[in-house]
């Protein structure tokens, strides 16, 4: 879809200045509590079902010892597709823990998710969200190693399925900041961080034009390459539970270098800004609905390796374009804005669903102008696998202008 560069401008302002106008305050989020004892979760409902009678003293005890401790354990095995267009499989875990009181201290949160083709490709990710106690720091990171080829169709965001050609890859990301809380306000962090990209054994196949995409780029295309930089961060974060937001907003921007100093051979910096606002709504039969909003902007500006440029769903989270396959769009510059609609089916909150739809655009690499709007929506259901951390399981359709994909993963999209 055509469309003025100045029209998805005002669309991205509008809907950030949206996020911000919509937060109703500090003190009601502080105050609010994810838990709800009269919520239930897979786990809770397959015990209750091989419950033996005499053991329901016994079960007391055990619900009175989980009811007080801080760590609460999320497992699921998704096999799903994934890049390269090769079926892989993928499992997932999810940790959430506090560090401090829970009144005085949001949670953390850890997540792994190992994945192969039980054959000659894996891949590992390692992502963590800590806050120390009473949120005097808060520790974000990403650790991802992989051989898993990936495609890509070239850079816009007017390419079509037809310019789809693989490169194989291996590639370590290494992501670690530390942000501190400014003046004990438990709401305004600032921060530094490192930032460390390798790809070797690189080798694009066989591309539809020639030269492909990726070799009349030429930057960062060869065999082997890395980056290694410094990002300064500024955050402002209200929610108690990232894992699955009751309400509240989170904003943060993160500008990244990689000077000659620190031994690289492409000098490029970046700049990150992501804005989200949870709005709770009146609920139905005590069924609760949550409308989420997300505006996105990602950067890239001087000689950025080809596999560095911001492409769907290689954000920070890993979840931009649902509706679209992995890293279907690429370019120097990206905007992206996204609403979902949450809500329970069951009272006790077991089984619920989203809506959600999704815009996005890339500079074009000639204009270096955004001129073309990508949108995509879909449905999911939502099954609660941990009550205590508010952990869902994500069963997801999207549909994007390529066709649709499926998603499944522990944890909302954001």
């Amino acid at each position: 879809m055509k469309t003025n560069a100045y029209t998805l401008l005002i669309v991205i302002k509008v809907a950030f200045a949206i996020l911000i106008i919509t937060s109703k305050g500090v003190a009601q989020v502080r105050n609010f509590i994810p838990n709800d004892t009269r919520k239930t979760d897979l786990v809770e409902v397959i015990q209750k079902h091989f419950q033996k009678e005499d053991k329901v003293k016994e079960d007391k005890v055990v619900k009175v010892k989980q009811a007080n401790k801080k760590l609460y354990l999320s497992f699921v095995p998704v096999s799903t597709k994934r890049r390269g267009g090769k079926k892989v499989f993928v499992s997932s875990f999810n940790s959430a823990f506090y560090l401090g009181k829970s009144d005085s201290t949001y949670l953390s949160n850890i997540s792994l998710e190992p994945s192969t083709n039980f054959s000659n490709k894996f891949g590992l990710g390692y992502r963590f969200n800590l806050w120390t106690k009473n949120n005097t720091w808060n520790i974000p990171g990403d650790i991802n190693l992989s051989n898993l080829d990936s495609f890509t169709w070239g850079l816009g965001a007017n390419t079509v399925d037809a310019d789809k050609y693989q490169i194989a890859t291996k590639s370590i990301k290494l992501y670690f900041s530390l942000n501190r809380d400014w003046h004990k306000t438990n709401l305004f962090f600032y921060g530094m961080g490192i930032n460390y990209d390798r790809f070797y054994n690189l080798a694009p196949g066989v591309s539809p034009t020639n030269p492909s995409s990726f070799e009349k780029y030429g930057v960062g295309t060869s065999e082997s390459l890395f980056s290694s930089g410094i990002s300064f961060s500024a955050l402002y974060d209200n929610r108690r539970n990232s894992v699955n937001p009751m309400k509240g907003t989170y904003a943060t921007a993160i500008f990244r270098t990689n000077p000659a100093l620190m031994g690289n051979a492409l000098l490029w910096s970046s700049l990150y800004m992501d804005v989200r606002r949870y709005i709770p709504l009146t609920a139905i039969n005590g069924k609760r609905r949550i409308l989420a909003v997300w505006a996105m902007y990602w950067g890239t500006y001087g000689s950025v390796p080809y596999l560095n440029l911001p492409s769907t769903s290689q954000d920070l989270n890993g979840q931009t374009g649902r509706g679209y396959t992995f890293a279907r769009f690429r370019g120097k510059e990206m905007l992206y804005c996204e609403a979902e609609y949450r809500f329970d089916i069951t009272q006790n909150g077991l089984f619920g669903g989203v809506v959600f739809a999704n815009v996005e655009s890339f500079t074009e690499p000639d204009t270096n102008q955004f001129t073309y709007a990508l949108p995509a929506g879909g449905f999911g259901a939502r099954i609660k696998i941990n009550k205590k951390s508010n952990t869902n399981l994500g069963l997801d359709f999207g549909f994007g202008k390529d066709g649709f994909n499926f998603n499944a993963q522990l944890g909302e999209a954001f």
